[in-house]
């Protein structure tokens, strides 16, 4: 039997730094650079703000960019003294991790997002808006990266961390087709495992890579390009270094990856 590593009632508003994502993602900012990189929801990740600074041309897009730089910092503020909270809850769950650093990293991120918020916002480079649906035109990236929404804040029945959750299995499908849809190369998704004990590989990722290879076979049988504006995408999983505190998580440790390929008749 497994059992949750962690319960939250409410979506949580915290980052992560940009060594934090060459760790969940394999990349760095070296091999992105002259790319046109999507991060979302970026939330107060100072990603873009990293990425931009290294000659990334990156996008961050999160619904909450609706407010502005006080209201976010109130808001992530307070979201990562109650994680952490909760999180010592669990007794023994979070055994490896040193919550204190933990909380500080989270404030590092916050701090290098607000120094980019105001003028970031001014030049697009922060976009408000959310999943499933993104006002942005297809293929406009290069690489995308979606972290710790998806399969993370599913509800505690499937593996994920949220009471009452919105993100369903068919919410799951929709936010992926439209982050494939706006992606020309590849899409990461991080992380790939529930949040139990032990932990697995989340049941929705199967429901999900099935549908693309549905996709793939349909594609292939087209009679012209026209047919399917999708295309061809491999799917595979990519090995992770990040940690996420508890042995149950680094098992399985994984991105996945669906990369876009030449469309071929």
């Amino acid at each position: 039997m497994t059992k949750p590593t962690l319960i939250l009632d409410r979506m949580q508003f915290f980052g992560r730094l940009a060594v934090d994502y060459q760790a969940m993602f394999g990349v760095t900012l070296e091999s992105l650079k002259g790319k046109r990189v999507l991060d979302c929801p970026s939330g107060p990740s100072s990603f873009v703000a990293e990425a931009f600074a290294a000659g990334v041309d990156a996008v961050g897009v999160d619904p909450l960019y609706a407010h502005d730089a006080h209201e976010l910092r109130k808001r992530s503020h307070d979201d990562i003294a109650y994680t952490v909270k909760s999180m010592a809850t669990y007794e023994g769950a979070y055994s490896d991790l040193d919550l204190q650093a933990y909380a500080d990293n989270k404030r590092a991120a916050l701090n290098g997002f607000l120094a980019d918020y105001e003028s970031g916002l001014r030049a697009g480079r922060y976009i408000n808006a959310s999943l499933p649906h993104l006002p942005l035109d297809d293929q406009t990236f290069d690489h995308a990266f979606s972290a710790h929404l998806l399969f993370t804040y599913s509800d505690p029945a499937s593996g994920g961390i949220l009471i009452n959750s919105p993100f369903t299995l068919q919410w799951h499908m929709a936010a992926v087709i439209d982050l494939m849809r706006v992606t020309r190369g590849s899409l990461h998704l991080y992380p790939t495992t529930t949040r139990t004990n032990p932990a697995r590989r989340h049941p929705f990722i199967d429901e999900i890579v099935a549908r693309i290879e549905a996709q793939n076979a349909r594609s292939q049988h087209a009679t012209n390009s026209n047919a399917d504006n999708m295309g061809i995408w491999k799917c595979r999983f990519e090995p992770s270094t990040y940690q996420r505190g508890d042995a149950a998580q680094n098992y399985l440790n994984a991105s996945l990856v669906i990369e876009r390929q030449p469309y071929r008749h």
